[in-house]
């Protein structure tokens, strides 16, 4: 009867890692998604026209949200330096780049 208990125990707590480590899959993929998602948008950032200085926001399809920020930062002459801020949101998480980009003055 012992062995029996020991092993039903056994078999529990093995059944509860292997669902804690198919979550933490889920988890690590989708702060990979949101990851490769925020790299997409920053890179097309200034691509399609010059950086425009203000806050876009929208929805990236899947439960994914972006928002892109773009402040001036330093001046000299005809050039800019904006810093270049995406956010995108999954659910209660979030994954934040930020980079800097050289542009023509306003």
């Amino acid at each position: 009867m012992a062995a029996f208990v020991i092993a039903a125990l056994g078999s529990i707590l093995l059944y509860q890692a292997g669902f804690e480590g198919m979550a933490g899959a889920a988890t690590a993929a989708r702060l990979q998604e949101a990851t490769v998602r925020a790299q997409s948008r920053l890179a097309s950032v200034g691509v399609l026209g010059p950086l425009q200085p203000g806050q876009q926001s929208g929805d990236d399809g899947g439960g994914y949200h972006w928002e892109v920020s773009i402040k001036p930062d330093q001046s000299s002459g005809a050039l800019t330096l904006y810093q270049v801020q995406v956010t995108e949101r999954y659910g209660n998480r979030q994954v934040t780049l930020s980079t800097e980009r050289l542009g023509s003055g306003q």
